[in-house]
């Protein structure tokens, strides 16, 4: 085993021991539910020391079919509330989870479920045939003036991995995580594809906004589903994968020709389009006037190929003027991590491409595919501002062994 892995395991293990205390599932209290003008409104007090990651009222008319309401938390308190059509008879139970895959904690089930005009499973709560009203809770507001906006949940910025990375190998996944209030704890959720249960890897922070996780070289094989969610200081939460569906990366397996006679014969693996596999999450906009940190993976398509001999940043800024920045080996992103900075940008756009070369400089690779193509970002302060136009030239600086 590498250096860098086990000291990626250690300290895995580490930051599971720092959150190992909170074993326990959401608690469930507090729960009302009632009926007005054909819509159901079902509330309930739902607390956890780390934070709830979801909470689903499931409800049903008496013996129709089950239909799921995600809960909705309020901004200033831990109370979540689902509204749904339905009446007095409609039947319903509660599942709360939390951020470290605690739970999920109940209350009702499908085989005992609550009816809305009935009573309460423990005999503590009510349920009425009015909607509930609102009880007064002294709200958790931060300090803030009348003109100031309210906070707002964390904003995670990712894309998921454009090449397939090597199976069997630690992969190194990252994200932006943006918040008001300062993020509390910030989690990856990864499975194999096909399985029930998601593994939660606490992201940390690598620097300034940039979070990252690994998914396993365990797990790395064939297609992996994936969701990003963080919580911040004020209680709220974003969870994001492709849509309401997790992100899937798909790992690269290495072929093999069948054993001929004693011996197992190993065929030469699938080349990609050029000698290197690349995988970065290039960022869509970047801060005007902060310097702009770029990662990427660069690695061989065998494991028997040789590391790139030379990375750099091929770049476009405000002047128009392409420019090479070498990258460095970056001991925090696992087998083959790079990064480069590149200096501060005034409102605009800048272009890049990361190019790899052999050891012997005879071949080199380029992440986007062609010397024709680039990623393109924003430089804005304002999150949402358009992707520039794509560009479509050859960079002067460009090795000429690279492809079309």
């Amino acid at each position: 085993m590498r250096p860098s892995t086990i000291l990626g395991v250690i300290a895995l293990c580490l930051a599971f021991s720092a959150r190992a205390d909170d074993t326990k599932p959401p608690q469930i209290s507090e729960v009302r539910a009632g009926a007005k003008g054909g819509q159901v409104q079902v509330e309930a007090l739902i607390t956890d020391e780390t934070g709830v990651l979801s909470a689903i009222c499931h409800h049903r008319s008496p013996g129709g079919r089950v239909e799921d309401s995600p809960m909705v938390k309020n901004d200033f308190d831990d109370v979540f509330r689902a509204n749904f059509p339905g009446g007095p008879d409609t039947e319903y139970w509660i599942e709360a989870s939390d951020l470290l895959g605690n739970g999920p904690a109940t209350y009702g089930s499908s085989a005992k479920a609550v009816a809305v005009g009935g009573s309460a499973v423990d005999g503590k709560t009510v349920s009425r045939s009015e909607p509930p009203p609102r009880k007064p809770r002294e709200p958790k507001r931060p300090r803030e003036t009348a003109a100031a906006r309210p906070p707002q949940p964390p904003a995670i910025e990712h894309s998921r991995p454009a090449a397939q990375p090597p199976e069997g190998r630690d992969f190194t996944l990252r994200a932006k995580i943006r918040s008001d209030s300062p993020v509390a704890v910030a989690v990856l959720q990864a499975r194999p594809q096909g399985s029930t249960t998601f593994i939660n890897t606490p992201l940390t922070r690598v620097e300034g906004d940039t979070w990252e996780a690994h998914v396993p070289g365990a797990m790395a094989h064939g297609n992996v589903e994936y969701f990003i969610a963080a919580k911040n200081q004020a209680g709220q939460m974003t969870r994001q994968g492709d849509g309401k569906a997790p992100y899937v990366i798909t790992f690269k397996a290495s072929a093999a020709a069948p054993a001929v006679g004693p011996t197992q014969v190993v065929a030469a693996p699938e080349r990609p389009s050029g000698p290197f596999i690349f995988t970065d999450n290039p960022p869509a906009r970047v801060a005007p006037g902060q310097p702009i940190v770029l990662r990427a993976q660069v690695v061989p398509p065998s494991d028997n190929g040789e590391m790139p001999d030379r990375v750099a940043i091929l770049w476009r800024g405000n002047d128009g003027q392409d420019q090479l920045t070498d990258m460095v080996r970056d001991e925090t992103g696992g087998w083959g991590g790079y990064k480069a900075e590149l200096p501060p940008q005034e409102e605009g756009a800048v272009f890049f491409q990361v190019v790899a070369c052999d050891p012997p400089a005879t071949r080199c690779g380029i992440d986007t595919g062609s010397r024709r193509k680039w990623h393109a970002a924003a430089v804005a302060s304002q999150p949402g501002s358009p992707r520039p136009l794509p560009l479509d030239a050859v960079s002067t600086k460009a090795p000429p062994t690279l492809p079309e």
